[in-house]
């Protein structure tokens, strides 16, 4: 299956989507920190990076933007990446800038389902196959 990136502060979090995902036949590697996910995912690019927002050194949104303009550059090999986040933007127009300008895939809200996580994550490693039933658009 996939490797898949998992980066977020919470040894918590990071426990429950690892194992998830093994659970699902995915590699996974995790990282605590904004800077040390930039630098995995620049020396061993994963089919899919999952970034808490909130994350000391570099935030979620840098890191994606950083990512995605290594895969621009054709430096790192393209993956999507898929934020997760606590922080509701309230304002679209906030809401769109973020997006843009992070560049992520996907966004995911906590608390999630995490079937409903598990079937987001099915989709953008193979868009064509997967419908995720419950999911927001």
């Amino acid at each position: 299956m996939a490797r898949i990136l998992v980066v977020d502060d919470d040894p918590d979090i990071l426990e429950t989507l690892s194992y998830a995902f093994v659970q699902e036949g995915h590699a996974v590697a995790v990282e605590s920190d904004g800077r040390a996910a930039l630098a995995a995912a620049r020396r061993q690019p994963p089919e899919l990076a999952v970034l808490d927002v909130m994350l000391p050194g570099l935030n979620g949104y840098e890191v994606s933007r950083l990512l995605k303009e290594d895969m621009h550059r054709r430096r790192i090999a393209p993956f999507p990446v898929l934020l997760v986040t606590a922080r509701r933007v309230a304002a679209g127009e906030r809401q769109r800038f973020l997006a843009a300008w992070s560049r992520a895939d996907a966004t995911i809200w906590k608390p999630y389902d995490l079937g409903v996580f598990l079937c987001r994550v099915r989709s953008l490693l193979a868009p064509a196959a997967a419908v995720c039933a419950g999911e927001p658009s």
